[in-house]
């Protein structure tokens, strides 16, 4: 699976204008063929307040057949005009990832992701940790999955990606999980691997 990211930073005051435009580029993205859309807020943890715009594909021929609907779709260049006649975010990517690791489940809702930077020799190391990992968390309704970069500004970074139901779910696992002597180790043999140095929760928003 791959998936693309857009950021919607907003202009202060402008926030619904911002989140409207981002459902109508969601609405237009889907209808040129994305596997499925969402849209979440940052809550808490890097980038807290922005919006993120995620579409999904099958494969690396979808996105790119995606992308050129969009580039073709008159609805999306007008939505891009509006955005520089009245700008009210300040918006990045879109970036483009792939699964490295595990399976994403299309009924989560929130999610806490924490971004390290991996030298690409140790990616398949990483990936073998998400066997352990999923095993330490059953029973938890607590799913992972791991994501590289394809199409990024930076290229060096590994998104682990915790998603539940909903956040308190989240946060249950993260106490009756997260916090054993068990989980601990499994973080001390990741940053052998890598450096975290961002991390962020975010939920789905209609």
């Amino acid at each position: 699976m791959f998936a693309s990211r857009r950021i919607s930073t907003p202009i202060v005051g402008k926030r619904e204008m911002a989140l409207s435009r981002m459902r109508t580029a969601a609405g237009i993205i889907s209808r040129c063929g994305a596997t499925s859309v969402e849209i979440t807020q940052v809550l808490g943890g890097y980038g807290a307040g922005t919006f993120h715009l995620y579409a999904y594909f099958q494969s690396m021929e979808h996105s790119m057949e995606v992308s050129n609907n969009l580039m073709n779709d008159i609805a999306f260049a007008k939505l891009a005009e509006e955005r520089e006649l009245t700008p009210s975010a300040h918006v990045t990517g879109p970036e483009l990832a792939r699964v490295l690791a595990g399976e994403a489940n299309p009924n989560d809702t929130a999610a806490m992701v924490r971004e390290y930077v991996v030298p690409r020799e140790n990616l398949s190391k990483a990936a073998d940790m998400v066997p352990g990992i999923k095993e330490m968390l059953k029973g938890h309704n607590v799913n992972i999955t791991m994501w590289v970069p394809v199409i990024a500004e930076d290229m060096k970074r590994l998104l682990v990606v915790y998603s539940a139901p909903d956040m308190k779910t989240l946060g249950r696992g993260t106490d009756e999980v997260g916090m054993t002597e068990k989980f601990q180790k499994m973080l001390v043999e990741a940053s052998k691997l890598g450096t975290l140095d961002r991390a962020f929760g975010m939920v789905e928003i209609n």
